[in-house]
């Protein structure tokens, strides 16, 4: 199993660089270290169990709960992102 392939797939950094990939260049800055990155990682975690969730339930039978716990994940994942690319600016 490639892991480098899989956590790019993650970050979402295919586009390669002159030195290789995004994701080997981003290790020097200690982005991997911290805690911002890891809430990045479970905010995605959740946000796609939401996603598997509202599409074995069914769209229209979903409960409001559940759209409204997803919506607020995608404005945390946003905000959470928006201060990884302030702080670390790859």
């Amino acid at each position: 199993m490639n892991w480098e392939a899989i956590l790019e797939a993650l970050l979402g950094s295919f586009s390669p660089t002159p030195s290789g990939s995004r994701l080997l260049d981003a290790a020097p800055t200690g982005i991997f270290r911290s805690p911002l990155f890891w809430t990045w990682i479970a905010l995605l975690a959740v946000l796609i169990g939401l996603a598997c969730c509202i599409i074995h339930i069914g769209l229209r039978s979903t409960p409001a709960l559940l759209w409204l716990a997803f919506f607020v994940d995608v404005v945390a994942l946003v905000f959470v992102r928006g201060a990884l690319k302030w702080r670390y600016p790859i």
